[in-house]
This record gives structure tokens, C-alpha cells and sequence, in this order.
């Protein structure tokens, strides 16, 4: 089932992020995708016409230096919302 809330494809998009972490295959098309997913997200953004019109060229111009740092801010994020998310459905 697709998501409509904010809420709810943000926890689509910790669960994308968590697999293109572990895999053994690299995956930075999900990985760019989900930064900018979750900064919209932390912009207060509507994510359903985001995550639909999502085009990979919003990176055009971007440096890897960037790219790079805003990855590392993407963990900080997605670590902190993974932790507050199991504390709120009360998983151990």
C-alpha cells in the first residue's frame, strides 16, 4: 500500500533508506532520491506530488562535495527519525 501522508511516505522512505544502507549492491539512485524526499520532508513540503513528479535531474549542478555532505546530514536525519519512530510504535 502507497502512502499518502507525509508521515506515512517518510516511513516509506526510512525503510528504502535502511535497505540501500545494508545491500550489498550500491543503490545511490534510491539513496538521492530519499535525500530529497527527506529534505523537502524537514522543509514542510508536501510529499505526494514530490515523490510523483520526482526526477533525478533536481542534481544537475550539484556538486559531489554537496551531494556527499547532504548524505551525511541524510543519516543524522534518518537515524534520529528511525529512532523516534520505534520509541512512538513502541518497539524495543
Amino acid at each position: 500500500m502507497v502512502s499518502t501522508s507525509n508521515d506515512g511516505i517518510m516511513s516509506e522512505y526510512l525503510v528504502k533508506w535502511g535497505l540501500a544502507k545494508t545491500s550489498e549492491r550500491e543503490r545511490p539512485t534510491d539513496l538521492l532520491e530519499t535525500l530529497y524526499i527527506a529534505e523537502r520532508f524537514q522543509a514542510g513540503d508536501d510529499l505526494k506530488p514530490l515523490r510523483e513528479g520526482y526526477d533525478h535531474s533536481v542534481w544537475n549542478g550539484v556538486s559531489a562535495a554537496e551531494v556527499d555532505r547532504r548524505l551525511i546530514m541524510l543519516d543524522k536525519f534518518m537515524i534520529k527519525l528511525a529512532r523516534d519512530r520505534a520509541e512512538m510504535w513502541g518497539v524495543n
